[in-house]
């Protein structure tokens, strides 16, 4: 005999109920904790990104089963997934917790400000992924170790380093042409910005400058103003010799800056020759190269050495071919001709003399050497109306070669 009791059915069925909503909450805590969360940050340094009014967290500050309000814009994420993209350097930082903040504007789209934990970038920069990543370096750099970074020229030259090195990025976008550069082709000493003014008007220059090259005297805002220029070439310099070490040296590199090494101070240049520029190139580098903690054995110096070589140091003046174009009328013809023609001999350097500057190929980017100093294999000059011997260019070459010519050039003189 089976006994029921009053409302045992209704008792059942609320258990029943119970079980099923049991099921189905541990079926959605089961799919949130597993399924990808694009709406926070997958980052080892970054805390929380602030894009105008709307805020990304750190995934590991975020609760999975948190309903607040997230970004739906993809512009936005997108945003987030491309300040996401240092992850690769997180073994020269020490191991913890995130500590970067990051804001994004779109009032000032070319605001660039680094503090200690945080950076401010306008939304203009993000087009160019390169500048991107280097604000992110430095600014982490700078929030990691502040005394060890506290001059900015020095911040940037071991950004520029880590990037190379350990990020593999070594192509930058001019802001005005959109042309791309390579740090590892492009960059020679004979090439780099003699001056500032040169360096503001170069496509390698820093996005922290771009307010003070505005400025109707721009080297006033710098006290190390006449060694910027060299910030490139001093970084590319760098990574050309910590290349070429065995592992272990290497190794080594990375673990001092991981461990925040300091590094010497950067003198400012009182002799602007072209001899006291190489002497102070020398020695920065060879007291940054004892700073990394590379020791000095065969290795290192034959290191420096090809270095010094492959990037032009020894010879800046010396070029295998110089063109004179400034006196004819058809020289942006002939410099298309001869910019074709250097891109297919990309081993023999050229000098090209024109009404709007000096240009070396093949890479393009403009040469402040005055011409006095120049040595050269071949020198040619085309023009349609002869100058006056007193407004020629003093070229010392071994060979000269000159034509009259004030339509569209026929023959070529630099075969």
């Amino acid at each position: 005999m089976v006994i029921r009791l009053k409302g045992s059915g209704r008792f059942e069925k609320v258990v029943q109920g119970l079980t099923i909503f049991s099921f189905v909450l541990m079926c959605w805590l089961a799919h949130r904790a597993l399924q990808p969360r694009p709406q926070c940050l997958h980052s080892t340094f970054l805390t929380f990104v602030q894009i105008d009014s709307k805020r990304l967290d750190n995934c590991s500050r975020e609760s999975r089963l948190s309903i607040k309000p997230v970004i739906e814009s993809d512009a936005d994420l997108a945003i987030a997934r491309t300040l996401e993209g240092l992850d690769s350097l997180s073994s020269v930082f020490p191991a913890g917790a995130p500590f970067l903040a990051v804001e994004v504007s779109s009032v000032d789209p070319y605001l660039f400000e680094i503090g200690r934990g945080y950076l401010r970038l306008g939304r203009a920069w993000l087009r160019d992924a390169n500048q991107t990543n280097r604000a992110m370096l430095m600014a982490l750099l700078k929030t990691k170790f502040p005394s060890q970074y506290a001059n900015q020229f020095q911040l940037e030259v071991i950004a520029d380093f880590l990037l190379m090195s350990v990020n593999g990025d070594s192509v930058w976008t001019d802001e005005l042409t959109q042309k791309k550069y390579s740090t590892v082709q492009d960059i020679k000493f004979p090439t780099m910005a003699a001056s500032f003014a040169e360096y503001c008007r170069s496509p390698f220059r820093s996005i922290s400058h771009r307010m003070v090259c505005q400025m109707p005297e721009p080297e006033a805002g710098d006290l190390q103003v006449n060694v910027w220029g060299t910030r490139p070439l001093l970084s590319a310099a760098l990574w050309r010799v910590y290349d070429k070490l065995p592992l272990s040296q290497r190794m080594r590199v990375q673990r001092g800056i991981r461990e925040g090494r300091a590094w010497p101070v950067i003198s400012g240049l009182r002799d602007d020759s072209v001899v006291g520029l190489i002497l102070w190139f020398q020695r920065t580098l060879q007291d940054h190269v004892s700073a990394m903690g590379i020791e000095d054995t065969a290795d290192s110096r034959m290191a420096i050495k090809q270095t010094m070589k492959e990037l032009q140091v020894e010879a800046p003046t010396h070029w295998e071919l110089t063109v004179d174009l400034k006196n004819t009328p058809a020289w942006k013809e002939v410099l298309t001709q001869l910019k074709e023609w250097s891109r297919l001999r990309k081993n023999q350097r050229t000098l090209v003399f024109t009404p709007q500057g000096t240009l070396a190929l093949p890479a393009g980017l403009p040469v402040t050497w005055a011409a006095p100093d120049i040595n050269s294999q071949k020198h040619v000059m085309i023009a349609c109306h002869w100058p006056k011997p007193a407004q020629t260019l003093a070229v010392v070459a071994r060979h000269f070669f000159a034509q009259q010519n004030c339509g569209k050039l026929t023959q070529a003189f630099w075969d």
